[in-house]
């Protein structure tokens, strides 16, 4: 059996071997099987032996982005429709245009850190939604009154 130090954690040793791995990304997770690679066994280190194992790793990370992307683009649509938005409405109150909601629920383009806050903020608390509203209503009117 070949083995070396780990350089990761300089206190473990890589041991050279054939072994099931888990891609994971957030919540999703997807074993890979059959890796030969380097494993440390005190960090977990993981280093590709061969092409092979680390194409299908890679492959599998890249089917956890597309999963996780479809996942954030129905839970965008999910608190959308909760609120009673329009595609269209929730472009214009949130930012981002008139399609922005199309292209995030698709998962084409996923929306800014704040506006997922703000969503999932107004999914637990829709009884702020009159409030957001007039503010963005108020803060277009003044728009509006500069410009003219």
């Amino acid at each position: 059996m070949k083995t070396r130090p780990c350089i990761q954690c300089e206190k473990g040793t890589m041991v050279l071997d054939t072994r099931p791995i888990q891609a994971a990304l957030g919540d999703l997770a997807q074993q890979v099987p059959d890796v030969h690679a380097w494993f440390c066994d005190h960090c977990g280190e993981v280093e590709f032996a061969d092409e092979d194992g680390a194409a299908r790793y890679s492959d599998a990370m890249d089917a956890l982005t597309r999963q996780a992307k479809v996942l954030r683009g129905q839970e965008i649509r999910r608190i959308r429709r909760r609120l009673r938005l329009t595609q269209v409405q929730a472009g214009m109150l949130f930012g981002g245009g008139v399609n922005a909601f199309s292209r995030y629920e698709r998962g084409q383009t996923e929306p800014h850190r704040s506006v997922e806050q703000l969503l999932h903020l107004l999914d637990r608390h829709p009884e702020l939604l009159p409030e957001v509203q007039s503010q963005a209503e108020s803060r277009m009117n003044g728009l509006n009154q500069e410009g003219g």
